[in-house]
């Protein structure tokens, strides 16, 4: 009987410790679905990580990623954005990237993540005056524009590439306006089939704007979350993210 009593103590602990995800429907402003998964920090007024995808616009490319954030101290909201379906119709990613632009690519910023972020604002047990942006890909355009729009405490951009983030504003803008505050650049030395450009750009961008910029650029040709799926990027991550956020 002393022995049972014990073995259900030490499992309701470890339930605490680490509580299970849980995915759910949001509904934005402009009356979009967009399903998220939440992953509950383990101790109370912990920080909030906020992953947004790539082109495919589906949360699920992150694989790990969010259970090893989650238990690194952070709560966590993976999500999906508003065009995932229509990707997923897609037969390649030239075909991808050309019907995501010709969408409103701004709407995610304006309205996704704004929904995310009142989800985020009613968790009784996050500090919401830290939340960090981590985009890759398509999702790092999303992140550095709704970093400025809506003040995030800190960056992650991943594969992030070109003079503009989304049409109509230049990166060196968006890092001038995101002033003071960290980021962290990552891409490949390749990015995306051989493509030294995103290697190119991230080097200048770390240039821009007064806050902490951080850059790293690993070996290969990997792109967007594909890079922090791998076991040294995540944790080059999770560390950067304990120490800006």
């Amino acid at each position: 009987m002393q022995r049972w009593f014990m073995s259900v103590v030490v499992v309701t602990a470890s339930v605490g410790l680490c509580q299970l995800a849980g995915a759910e429907s949001l509904t934005t402003a402009d009356k979009k679905s967009i399903d998220i998964t939440y992953y509950p920090a383990p101790a109370e007024h912990a920080p909030v990580v906020i992953l947004i995808p790539d082109t495919r616009c589906d949360r699920n490319a992150f694989q790990k990623l969010p259970s090893q954030l989650q238990k690194a101290g952070f709560a966590v909201v993976a999500m999906d954005l508003r065009y995932k379906a229509l990707m997923a119709g897609t037969r390649n990613r030239a075909e991808a990237i050309r019907t995501l632009q010709s969408q409103d690519t701004y709407a995610p910023v304006t309205h996704d993540v704004k929904a995310v972020l009142d989800y985020v604002a009613q968790k009784k047990d996050v500090d919401a005056a830290r939340i960090a942006f981590l985009g890759t890909s398509y999702g790092s355009r999303v992140a550095i524009h709704a970093g400025v729009q809506y003040k995030a405490a800190a960056l992650v951009l991943v594969s992030l590439s070109g003079d503009e983030a989304l049409p109509g504003k230049p990166v060196r803008q968006l890092l001038e306006e995101y002033d003071g505050k960290p980021i962290l650049f990552m891409t490949t030395e390749k990015d995306w089939g051989n493509n030294f450009k995103a290697a190119q750009d991230n080097t200048t961008y770390v240039g821009w704007g007064k806050g902490k910029r951080d850059l790293k650029i690993w070996p290969g040709s990997a792109h967007g979350a594909d890079i922090v799926a791998d076991q040294d990027p995540a944790v080059v991550v999770i560390e950067w993210l304990k120490a800006n956020l």
